[in-house]
């Protein structure tokens, strides 16, 4: 009777997490994805190569600098709330956590080798990685997180069959207008103009 009461306690608390861990995931390997596809801009390839390899306590200060900058916006959305501004205090958390991943996950790309040479560091990470595997294990066993995880998997199945659907009903439109023909006959005209002209 107690575990099954526990239990229902427990439930709002544990759907949480399963949802914060997910998006956490999500948005780290989002913003490493996201951050290998920006443009090679000239000043940015430099910066990185610096911080790739600057000695290991400045990597140290780089990779904590970013959580403590986003500190005062976190202070100002909470500010926002408070003073009655509750969509504009949550627009700014949502924005900084994604900004603040997306950056976290590149600075720790970056200074992950001089970083993980600190022995400190790398056993205080591994300790923190194990406890961190340990939750996610217990918190997957639960069928609060499987529900979730079910969720999630119909929600992203249903997104794709929209998807397809979406595609294919436009390039069916497309082509039963012409739109696709005509931009060709336009790309050869071009292209026959220039041949003209060279």
């Amino acid at each position: 009777m107690s575990h099954n009461i526990r239990k229902y306690l427990l439930a709002p608390f544990v759907y949480t997490a399963a949802l914060l861990l997910l998006l956490e995931e999500w948005l780290w390997d989002a913003s490493k994805r996201l951050s290998a596809r920006l443009p090679l801009i000239p000043f940015i390839v430099r910066l990185e190569a610096w911080v790739a390899g600057v000695p290991p306590y400045v990597a140290l200060v780089i990779f904590v600098l970013p959580s403590l900058l986003l500190f005062p916006v976190k202070i100002l959305a909470l500010m926002s709330i408070t003073h009655g501004h509750p969509t504009l205090g949550l627009i700014i958390i949502v924005s900084a956590k994604v900004l603040g991943t997306a950056l976290v996950a590149r600075v720790y790309t970056l200074t992950q080798k001089a970083l993980l040479s600190l022995p400190w560091f790398a056993r205080y990470r591994d300790i923190i990685l194990r406890f961190k595997d340990r939750m996610i294990a217990q918190l997957r066993a639960t069928h609060a997180w499987q529900q979730v995880e079910a969720g999630l998997a119909a929600f992203k199945e249903a997104r794709r069959r929209w998807w397809a659907t979406f595609k294919e009903h436009w390039s069916g439109r497309n082509r039963r207008n012409g739109h696709g023909n005509r931009l060709a006959r336009m790309i050869k005209k071009y292209a026959a103009r220039r041949r003209d002209r060279e």
